[in-house]
């Protein structure tokens, strides 16, 4: 076994392999503007648990390469089926994140919008909170997929 392991390594490496994220290029320094509200501090909070995954650094406005102004940003909650006895059966959750990306010399709206469907259980209450909270953590991280998308495409173009 002894012998097996470094073989394996010298195999690795000769044909080049290295790790999927591997990121050479330093981190962006972004500053986010927003208003003060638990939505948009849970969404930052995100931000912040996967910066590094994102390779974006939160900064001041004064040390930013760019500026992500979020102008709307909402969750919405709506019956969309009832059952025989008219008691909710179906719900939907509605995500909505519209931005700016600025620079000193550009500047780009961006508009998500995203929705997912849930089966309602009238039997738990809090079953039903806790499928909305992970839906709306699933909400985030899609945001966050878009924003790296949205700031490598404006990044590169500076």
């Amino acid at each position: 076994m002894k012998f097996y392991l470094p073989i394996l390594f010298f195999i690795l490496l000769s044909c080049g392999y290295s790790p999927v994220n591997n990121q050479e290029e330093e981190p962006l320094n972004v500053f986010f503007s927003f208003k003060n509200n638990p939505l948009n501090k849970s969404l930052i909070s995100e931000i912040r648990k996967n910066s590094s995954f994102l390779n974006l650094r939160l900064s001041s406005s004064e040390n930013a390469d760019v500026e992500i102004e979020i102008t709307n940003h909402r969750i919405g909650k709506f019956l969309n089926t009832t059952d025989g006895n008219f008691f909710p059966a179906v719900g939907t959750l509605d995500y909505q994140l519209d931005f700016y990306l600025k620079n000193n010399s550009k500047k780009e709206f961006v508009e998500f919008f995203t929705n997912e469907n849930f089966a309602y259980d009238i039997n738990s209450i809090l079953s039903n909170e806790q499928k909305v909270e992970e839906i709306k953590i699933n909400f985030f991280k899609q945001a966050l997929t878009e924003i790296s998308f949205r700031l490598t495409n404006f990044s590169t173009s500076l």
